[in-house]
Protein backbone atom coordinates (compact mmCIF):
# COMPACT_ATOMS: atom_id res chain seq x y z
CA UNK A 1 0.00 0.00 0.00
CA UNK A 2 1.40 3.37 -1.11
CA UNK A 3 -1.71 5.56 -0.96
CA UNK A 4 -4.81 5.88 1.20
CA UNK A 5 -8.15 7.22 0.00
CA UNK A 6 -10.93 7.87 2.52
CA UNK A 7 -14.42 8.73 1.22
CA UNK A 8 -16.75 10.41 3.70
CA UNK A 9 -20.44 11.28 3.76
CA UNK A 10 -21.89 12.87 6.88
CA UNK A 11 -24.89 14.61 8.35
CA UNK A 12 -24.85 17.17 11.15
CA UNK A 13 -27.61 16.63 13.70
CA UNK A 14 -27.16 20.11 15.13
CA UNK A 15 -27.02 22.28 12.00
CA UNK A 16 -29.13 20.31 9.46
CA UNK A 17 -26.24 20.19 6.99
CA UNK A 18 -24.91 17.36 4.85
CA UNK A 19 -21.36 16.96 3.58
CA UNK A 20 -19.43 14.77 1.16
CA UNK A 21 -15.73 14.56 0.45
CA UNK A 22 -12.47 12.68 0.68
CA UNK A 23 -8.98 12.58 2.20
CA UNK A 24 -6.20 11.33 -0.04
CA UNK A 25 -2.50 10.95 0.64
CA UNK A 26 0.67 8.92 0.60
CA UNK A 27 1.19 6.40 3.39
CA UNK A 28 2.03 8.15 6.69
CA UNK A 29 1.95 11.52 5.00
CA UNK A 30 -0.10 14.71 4.81
CA UNK A 31 -3.59 14.20 3.33
CA UNK A 32 -5.05 16.27 0.53
CA UNK A 33 -8.75 16.86 1.13
CA UNK A 34 -11.82 18.38 -0.46
CA UNK A 35 -15.37 18.55 0.89
CA UNK A 36 -18.75 19.80 -0.24
CA UNK A 37 -21.10 21.11 2.46
CA UNK A 38 -24.80 21.69 1.65
CA UNK A 39 -28.08 22.47 3.40
CA UNK A 40 -30.35 19.50 4.10
CA UNK A 41 -32.51 20.25 1.05
CA UNK A 42 -29.66 18.98 -1.17
CA UNK A 43 -29.30 15.71 0.77
CA UNK A 44 -30.68 13.58 -2.08
CA UNK A 45 -28.02 14.91 -4.44
CA UNK A 46 -25.30 13.99 -1.95
CA UNK A 47 -26.77 10.50 -1.49
CA UNK A 48 -26.60 9.86 -5.25
CA UNK A 49 -22.80 9.62 -5.09
CA UNK A 50 -21.71 6.02 -4.48
CA UNK A 51 -18.98 5.71 -1.85
CA UNK A 52 -18.17 2.23 -3.16
CA UNK A 53 -16.95 3.64 -6.48
CA UNK A 54 -13.25 3.33 -7.25
CA UNK A 55 -11.09 6.38 -6.64
CA UNK A 56 -11.15 7.78 -10.20
CA UNK A 57 -14.93 7.39 -10.63
CA UNK A 58 -15.66 8.78 -7.17
CA UNK A 59 -13.52 11.87 -7.73
CA UNK A 60 -15.12 12.52 -11.12
CA UNK A 61 -18.66 12.19 -9.70
CA UNK A 62 -17.72 14.35 -6.72
CA UNK A 63 -16.26 17.10 -8.92
CA UNK A 64 -19.31 17.07 -11.22
CA UNK A 65 -21.71 17.39 -8.27
CA UNK A 66 -19.57 20.05 -6.62
CA UNK A 67 -19.49 22.16 -9.79
CA UNK A 68 -23.28 21.90 -10.05
CA UNK A 69 -24.13 22.72 -6.42
CA UNK A 70 -21.58 25.52 -5.96
CA UNK A 71 -23.74 27.67 -8.22
CA UNK A 72 -25.90 28.12 -5.12
CA UNK A 73 -24.44 30.96 -3.01
CA UNK A 74 -25.39 29.27 0.28
CA UNK A 75 -23.60 26.06 -0.74
CA UNK A 76 -20.58 28.08 -1.87
CA UNK A 77 -20.33 29.86 1.51
CA UNK A 78 -20.85 26.68 3.53
CA UNK A 79 -18.30 24.73 1.49
CA UNK A 80 -15.66 27.45 1.76
CA UNK A 81 -16.21 27.78 5.51
CA UNK A 82 -16.12 24.02 6.09
CA UNK A 83 -12.90 23.45 4.13
CA UNK A 84 -11.27 26.42 5.90
CA UNK A 85 -12.36 24.97 9.25
CA UNK A 86 -10.88 21.56 8.39
CA UNK A 87 -7.60 23.13 7.27
CA UNK A 88 -7.34 25.05 10.56
CA UNK A 89 -8.06 21.96 12.68
CA UNK A 90 -5.64 19.81 10.64
CA UNK A 91 -2.89 22.39 11.14
CA UNK A 92 -3.54 22.54 14.89
CA UNK A 93 -3.46 18.77 15.30
CA UNK A 94 -0.68 18.19 12.77
CA UNK A 95 -1.36 17.02 9.22
CA UNK A 96 1.38 14.39 9.26
CA UNK A 97 0.01 12.96 12.51
CA UNK A 98 -3.43 12.76 10.89
CA UNK A 99 -1.91 11.03 7.85
CA UNK A 100 -0.25 8.44 10.12
CA UNK A 101 -3.55 7.79 11.96
CA UNK A 102 -5.50 7.41 8.72
CA UNK A 103 -2.82 5.15 7.23
CA UNK A 104 -3.01 2.79 10.21
CA UNK A 105 -6.82 2.71 10.10
CA UNK A 106 -6.94 2.07 6.34
CA UNK A 107 -4.31 -0.70 6.55
CA UNK A 108 -6.42 -2.44 9.21
CA UNK A 109 -9.64 -1.61 7.35
CA UNK A 110 -10.91 -0.27 10.69
CA UNK A 111 -13.90 1.90 9.74
CA UNK A 112 -14.86 2.51 13.38
CA UNK A 113 -11.42 3.93 14.11
CA UNK A 114 -11.76 6.24 11.10
CA UNK A 115 -15.11 7.43 12.44
CA UNK A 116 -13.51 8.21 15.80
CA UNK A 117 -10.63 10.11 14.13
CA UNK A 118 -12.91 12.21 11.92
CA UNK A 119 -15.59 12.54 14.62
CA UNK A 120 -13.05 14.17 16.94
CA UNK A 121 -12.02 16.58 14.19
CA UNK A 122 -15.63 17.55 13.45
CA UNK A 123 -16.54 17.98 17.12
CA UNK A 124 -16.01 21.74 17.02
CA UNK A 125 -18.13 22.12 13.88
CA UNK A 126 -20.98 19.84 14.82
CA UNK A 127 -20.99 17.40 17.74
CA UNK A 128 -22.12 13.83 17.05
CA UNK A 129 -22.22 13.89 13.25
CA UNK A 130 -23.51 10.75 11.54
CA UNK A 131 -20.63 9.48 9.40
CA UNK A 132 -20.51 6.99 6.55
CA UNK A 133 -16.96 6.05 5.53
CA UNK A 134 -15.47 3.84 2.84
CA UNK A 135 -11.68 3.65 2.51
CA UNK A 136 -9.22 1.90 0.24
CA UNK A 137 -5.47 1.46 0.16
CA UNK A 138 -3.73 1.43 -3.19
CA UNK A 139 -0.30 0.81 -4.61
CA UNK A 140 1.07 3.36 -7.07
CA UNK A 141 0.79 0.69 -9.78
CA UNK A 142 -2.93 0.17 -9.07
CA UNK A 143 -3.57 3.90 -9.08
CA UNK A 144 -1.65 4.18 -12.36
CA UNK A 145 -3.70 1.40 -13.95
CA UNK A 146 -6.96 3.15 -12.99
CA UNK A 147 -5.68 6.34 -14.61
CA UNK A 148 -4.66 4.54 -17.81
CA UNK A 149 -8.13 3.01 -18.12
CA UNK A 150 -9.70 6.40 -17.45
CA UNK A 151 -7.41 8.06 -20.01
CA UNK A 152 -8.43 5.58 -22.71
CA UNK A 153 -12.10 6.13 -21.91
CA UNK A 154 -11.74 9.91 -22.03
CA UNK A 155 -9.77 9.97 -25.28
CA UNK A 156 -11.64 7.01 -26.75
CA UNK A 157 -9.82 3.74 -27.29
CA UNK A 158 -9.79 4.13 -31.09
CA UNK A 159 -7.85 7.43 -30.95
CA UNK A 160 -5.00 5.75 -29.10
CA UNK A 161 -5.24 2.64 -31.29
CA UNK A 162 -4.88 4.84 -34.37
CA UNK A 163 -1.72 6.40 -32.93
CA UNK A 164 -0.30 2.95 -32.16
CA UNK A 165 -0.88 1.77 -35.75
CA UNK A 166 2.16 3.71 -36.91
CA UNK A 167 4.82 1.43 -38.40
CA UNK A 168 7.42 2.41 -35.78
CA UNK A 169 4.98 1.70 -32.92
CA UNK A 170 2.83 -1.18 -34.10
CA UNK A 171 4.94 -4.01 -32.69
CA UNK A 172 6.22 -2.29 -29.56
CA UNK A 173 4.68 -3.52 -26.28
CA UNK A 174 2.60 -0.96 -24.39
CA UNK A 175 3.63 0.19 -20.93
CA UNK A 176 2.16 2.74 -18.58
CA UNK A 177 4.21 5.08 -16.39
CA UNK A 178 3.77 4.85 -12.64
CA UNK A 179 1.65 7.78 -11.45
CA UNK A 180 2.48 9.60 -8.22
CA UNK A 181 -0.53 11.90 -7.63
CA UNK A 182 1.06 13.69 -4.67
CA UNK A 183 4.74 14.30 -5.50
CA UNK A 184 4.94 13.41 -9.19
CA UNK A 185 5.93 15.56 -12.17
CA UNK A 186 4.16 16.16 -15.49
CA UNK A 187 5.61 14.48 -18.58
CA UNK A 188 6.30 18.04 -19.78
CA UNK A 189 9.20 18.22 -17.31
CA UNK A 190 10.87 15.02 -18.55
CA UNK A 191 13.47 15.10 -21.32
CA UNK A 192 14.81 12.48 -23.71
CA UNK A 193 17.33 10.42 -21.76
CA UNK A 194 15.47 10.74 -18.47
CA UNK A 195 14.55 7.59 -16.57
CA UNK A 196 10.98 6.83 -15.49
CA UNK A 197 9.23 3.86 -13.86
CA UNK A 198 6.86 1.80 -15.99
CA UNK A 199 4.69 -1.32 -15.85
CA UNK A 200 3.56 -3.41 -18.87
CA UNK A 201 -0.12 -3.17 -19.77
CA UNK A 202 0.06 -6.88 -20.63
CA UNK A 203 3.01 -9.18 -20.03
CA UNK A 204 2.35 -11.80 -22.73
CA UNK A 205 5.51 -12.87 -24.57
CA UNK A 206 7.41 -10.09 -22.82
CA UNK A 207 7.20 -11.72 -19.38
CA UNK A 208 9.99 -14.26 -19.84
CA UNK A 209 12.41 -11.67 -21.22
CA UNK A 210 11.62 -9.27 -18.37
CA UNK A 211 12.11 -12.03 -15.79
CA UNK A 212 15.50 -12.90 -17.25
CA UNK A 213 16.58 -9.25 -17.40
CA UNK A 214 15.06 -8.03 -14.12
CA UNK A 215 14.68 -11.08 -11.82
CA UNK A 216 14.62 -8.91 -8.68
CA UNK A 217 11.47 -7.12 -9.89
CA UNK A 218 9.43 -10.33 -9.66
CA UNK A 219 8.64 -10.99 -5.99
CA UNK A 220 7.79 -14.35 -4.42
CA UNK A 221 4.28 -13.19 -3.45
CA UNK A 222 3.45 -12.60 -7.13
CA UNK A 223 3.85 -8.83 -7.10
CA UNK A 224 5.92 -7.16 -9.80
CA UNK A 225 7.91 -4.01 -9.08
CA UNK A 226 8.00 -1.22 -11.69
CA UNK A 227 10.76 -1.29 -14.29
CA UNK A 228 13.10 1.58 -15.09
CA UNK A 229 12.93 2.79 -18.67
CA UNK A 230 14.82 5.56 -20.44
CA UNK A 231 12.83 7.95 -22.64
CA UNK A 232 14.24 7.75 -26.19
CA UNK A 233 11.57 9.83 -27.97
CA UNK A 234 8.81 12.20 -26.95
CA UNK A 235 6.11 13.65 -29.22
CA UNK A 236 3.20 15.99 -28.63
CA UNK A 237 0.02 14.56 -30.16
CA UNK A 238 -2.95 16.96 -30.53
CA UNK A 239 -6.39 15.29 -30.49
CA UNK A 240 -9.95 16.60 -30.46
CA UNK A 241 -10.15 15.75 -26.75
CA UNK A 242 -6.90 17.50 -25.82
CA UNK A 243 -3.15 17.00 -25.88
CA UNK A 244 -1.33 13.73 -25.35
CA UNK A 245 2.36 12.88 -25.18
CA UNK A 246 3.61 9.82 -27.03
CA UNK A 247 6.86 8.36 -25.71
CA UNK A 248 9.14 5.47 -26.59
CA UNK A 249 11.25 3.92 -23.86
CA UNK A 250 14.31 1.69 -23.66
CA UNK A 251 14.42 -0.75 -20.73
CA UNK A 252 17.73 -2.30 -21.76
CA UNK A 253 18.58 -5.73 -23.22
CA UNK A 254 16.78 -4.68 -26.45
CA UNK A 255 13.44 -4.27 -24.65
CA UNK A 256 11.59 -1.25 -26.02
CA UNK A 257 8.11 0.04 -25.32
CA UNK A 258 5.61 2.84 -25.88
CA UNK A 259 3.01 4.78 -23.94
CA UNK A 260 0.73 7.78 -24.24
CA UNK A 261 -0.02 10.05 -21.33
CA UNK A 262 -1.85 13.27 -20.57
CA UNK A 263 0.29 16.18 -19.32
CA UNK A 264 -2.13 16.50 -16.38
CA UNK A 265 -0.89 13.23 -14.87
CA UNK A 266 1.96 13.33 -12.34
CA UNK A 267 4.64 10.73 -13.03
CA UNK A 268 6.84 9.11 -10.39
CA UNK A 269 10.43 10.27 -10.77
CA UNK A 270 13.86 9.79 -9.24
CA UNK A 271 14.44 12.85 -7.03
CA UNK A 272 18.23 12.55 -7.39
CA UNK A 273 17.98 12.81 -11.18
CA UNK A 274 15.71 15.86 -11.03
CA UNK A 275 18.02 17.49 -8.47
CA UNK A 276 21.07 16.94 -10.68
CA UNK A 277 19.23 18.38 -13.69
CA UNK A 278 18.34 21.51 -11.71
CA UNK A 279 21.98 21.90 -10.59
CA UNK A 280 23.23 21.59 -14.18
CA UNK A 281 20.58 24.04 -15.37
CA UNK A 282 21.70 26.59 -12.78
CA UNK A 283 25.34 26.18 -13.85
CA UNK A 284 24.47 26.79 -17.52
CA UNK A 285 22.38 29.85 -16.64
CA UNK A 286 25.23 31.21 -14.53
CA UNK A 287 27.67 30.87 -17.45
CA UNK A 288 25.28 32.63 -19.83
CA UNK A 289 24.86 35.68 -17.59
CA UNK A 290 26.78 38.79 -18.72
CA UNK A 291 29.15 40.00 -16.02
CA UNK A 292 30.32 43.62 -15.81
CA UNK A 293 33.78 43.66 -14.20
CA UNK A 294 35.54 46.86 -13.12
CA UNK A 295 39.26 46.69 -13.99
CA UNK A 296 41.37 46.71 -10.85
CA UNK A 297 43.82 49.29 -12.25
CA UNK A 298 41.15 51.81 -13.25
CA UNK A 299 41.58 54.96 -11.11
CA UNK A 300 38.28 56.73 -10.63
CA UNK A 301 38.74 60.33 -9.36
CA UNK A 302 37.26 61.23 -6.02
CA UNK A 303 34.77 64.05 -5.44
CA UNK A 304 37.39 66.51 -4.13
CA UNK A 305 39.66 65.92 -7.13
CA UNK A 306 36.82 66.70 -9.50
CA UNK A 307 36.04 69.90 -7.55
CA UNK A 308 39.61 71.27 -7.73
CA UNK A 309 39.88 70.36 -11.40
CA UNK A 310 36.74 72.39 -12.04
CA UNK A 311 38.10 75.43 -10.09
CA UNK A 312 41.42 75.29 -11.95
CA UNK A 313 39.64 75.17 -15.32
CA UNK A 314 37.50 78.19 -14.40
CA UNK A 315 40.60 80.17 -13.31
CA UNK A 316 42.41 79.52 -16.60
CA UNK A 317 39.27 80.40 -18.56
CA UNK A 318 38.90 83.69 -16.65
CA UNK A 319 42.55 84.58 -17.17
CA UNK A 320 42.27 83.89 -20.91
CA UNK A 321 39.22 86.15 -21.21
CA UNK A 322 41.05 89.02 -19.42
CA UNK A 323 44.12 88.71 -21.70
CA UNK A 324 41.96 88.73 -24.84
CA UNK A 325 40.10 91.79 -23.56
CA UNK A 326 43.29 93.85 -23.05
CA UNK A 327 44.72 92.76 -26.40
CA UNK A 328 41.58 94.02 -28.06
CA UNK A 329 41.91 97.45 -26.40
CA UNK A 330 45.54 97.80 -27.46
Amino acid sequence: MDLYFVKVRGRSKATAEVFLGYLFGKVNNVPEFDFLMVPLRFAEKIDEVNLEDKIIDFKENFETLKEELLRDSVVEDLTLSFNSFLNTVFNKRGKIALGIELTAAVKENDVELMKVILGNILEEWSPKSDLEIVAEGLTLEEYSAYNVIDLKEDFEENIIKTIYERSDLKFLPEFFPVIDPINGESIINFDIGDTIYVVPVEFGKLEEKLKNTFPKNFLEDGRVLPFQGKIISKELIPTKKGLLYLCKIDLGNEIYGKFVISPTFKILFDEKVIFEKEKNKEKIEAKERIKVVKPSNLNIPSGSEIFWAFITTMMFSGLLIIILYFLRIL
